[in-house]
């Protein structure tokens, strides 16, 4: 038995060599039937009704089941993206062991030379 091999190889760097449309077009979605997955659920109230006393009231309100909350923001603030980029140990060259005598490349002690200590 042969193994299955992708219809969409990837190209060095990690670049598929087929674009969206292509593999839509070589799988041939167009002619499958297009299957719906979930049926529609009815939707929770979200108001209900009340009866209220008064001949000019109209007799009945709609009052939503959620009050809306007091305190809106006066400016619309942007909310800071998540940082996603993992915490990596430093790596160090081979070279370095305690004494060595380094020349620092950046930051305000830039062109400084210490000694590596750990």
């Amino acid at each position: 038995m042969v193994a299955h091999t992708p219809r969409n190889s990837y190209l060095p760097g990690g670049v598929p060599k087929l674009g969206q449309a292509a593999v839509y077009r070589k799988r041939a979605l167009y002619k499958r039937k297009k299957v719906q997955t979930k049926p529609t659920q009815e939707e929770a109230p979200t108001h209900k009704t009340k009866n209220v006393h008064g001949e000019k009231n109209g007799s009945t309100r709609e009052v939503p089941l959620q009050k809306k909350p007091r305190f809106y923001p006066t400016e619309d603030c942007k909310k800071p993206l998540n940082n996603r980029r993992k915490v990596k140990p430093t790596k160090l060259r081979s070279s370095i062991a305690p004494g060595t005598v380094l020349i620092l490349l950046a930051g305000v002690h830039r062109g400084k030379r210490a000694i590596f200590l750990k």
